[in-house]
């Protein structure tokens, strides 16, 4: 039988135990990682409710998998693998905001904890990487990249100071990169094109830097340069499709764009067929291979200084490696024959009459209040060297439309003749596309 006294000793044990045992359990540290034993005896930590979610989630019942996710999120709203499905569940339920929420949670706690749900190679990643890889992915999807117009053409979503600034930047960025002499001064690209000039430009950049890193084929390379040519050799091409001189973003963002569909391709977040329907909009709407209407053509130029301008871009156009060596030619020769340079003398004269016409070339000095020069022309009239060139011609024309000049009573035949102008080497524009995208 136990005493009265052995009953009270029984119980001052049993609550001296009781109170080191509620001390323990209060000195643990209660965190993310090593959670409170009396929590996880008495108290929800959402780790079923998250595995419910994630195998609705894998079944496509996106109802259900968000019921579970805010039963695991109000148990714990910490549970990384709630809010990882939570924010897979609501991309796929079209709501952005909460998606972008979760991934934005997620990247705050910075936990260690893997997954293996939408991953590229379906081995197992931290949940905080796959949140930052998702969370930039669908800032590029809810941008809108491309708007339809009335006619239910794509174009560009940019506004046009926003788009001349771009393509004049990518038009810079270009020819810097370009090795050029020492004494080669760089043309001032909005002296030298218009806006629209540019814009066209700069969509010719474009889609040789998507060939280049093999984000479309050669073929389609081809056939789109080859339809819309003539915005860039106006004279010996013809037009281009309607539009292409509207706004265009820089490369930089249309490649970026490009990019992070083929990641959501490969993280299985779009499928191959959407991701080839929106490249495809994307490319077509930079340069149509098969134009509806095309611009109308432009006007050759009937003066001295606005033919030398049209030479001097396309000196610009082959230095960015937009255009061959025989088209550049081909351009030049229809410029100078508008202005009546190449213009062979009549059979009636004199066969003296050429000879004249080098030895005038050659030796009449150039008064220089004759030559009439616009400001910002400096970079456009080359000076005159002993070789004849087309700006030499030029020269010539206007001076000789001047009164004339004294001329050196005698000149041999070796003093006239000038040295062979040298061809450009031949030049392939067409980048090394070693597989399509």
């Amino acid at each position: 039988m136990f005493t009265s006294q052995t009953i009270k000793k029984i119980l001052l044990s049993a609550t001296a135990l009781s109170l080191l045992a509620g001390c323990a359990c209060l000195d643990k540290k209660d965190t993310d990682k090593e959670s409170n034993w009396f929590v996880r005896q008495f108290e929800k930590d959402g780790k079923r409710e998250a595995e419910l979610a994630t195998v609705a989630y894998s079944h496509g019942d996106f109802k259900k998998a968000q019921d579970e996710v805010n039963a695991a999120l109000k148990a714990n709203p910490r549970n990384q693998q709630a809010l990882y499905v939570g924010a897979l569940n609501a991309e796929k339920l079209g709501r952005y905001n909460r998606a972008r929420q979760y991934y934005e949670d997620l990247i705050v706690i910075n936990g260690n904890e893997t997954t293996i749900l939408g991953t590229p190679d379906g081995q197992p990643r931290k949940i905080t990487e796959m949140a930052k890889s998702r969370l930039r992915m669908l800032a590029v999807k809810q941008s809108e990249l491309l708007i339809e117009n009335k006619d239910g053409s794509k174009t560009f979503n940019i506004s046009k100071d926003a788009g001349c600034e771009q393509s004049k930047t990518t038009i810079t960025k270009a020819l810097k990169k370009k090795p050029s002499a020492p004494a080669k001064k760089q043309p001032e690209v909005g002296a030298l094109f218009t806006a629209q000039e540019q814009n066209i430009i700069s969509r010719f950049l474009t889609l040789k830097e998507l060939a280049e890193k093999d984000l479309i084929t050669k073929e389609e390379f081809l056939s789109r340069r080859q339809a819309n040519v003539g915005g860039l050799l106006p004279l010996t091409k013809t037009p281009p499709a309607t539009g292409i001189d509207a706004p265009v973003p820089s490369p930089d963002l249309i490649i970026e764009r490009i990019e992070v569909l083929k990641d959501a391709t490969e993280n299985r977040a779009i499928t191959p067929r959407e991701f080839s329907a929106e490249r495809d909009v994307i490319i077509e709407a930079l340069l149509p291979p098969n134009p509806r209407t095309r611009m109308k053509p432009k006007a050759p130029s009937r003066n001295i200084l606005g033919a030398a301008k049209d030479l001097r871009k396309l000196e610009v156009l082959y230095d960015l490696n937009l255009i061959t060596s025989a088209e550049k030619a081909a351009e030049q020769k229809a410029i100078e024959s508008y202005l009546g340079i190449n213009s062979q003398p009549a059979a009636s004269k004199p066969a003296a009459a050429p000879a004249a016409a080098r030895t005038t070339v050659s030796t009449a000095p150039v008064n220089p209040t004759e030559m009439i020069v616009s400001a910002g022309m400096e970079e456009v009239l080359a000076p005159k060297g002993k070789t004849i060139n087309t700006v030499e011609r030029l020269e010539t024309v206007e001076t000789l439309s001047a009164p004339a000049a004294p001329v050196n009573p005698v000149v041999t035949e070796a003093e006239t003749a000038a040295p062979a102008v040298a061809a450009p080497a031949p030049q392939n524009i067409v980048p090394n596309v070693s597989s399509p995208f």
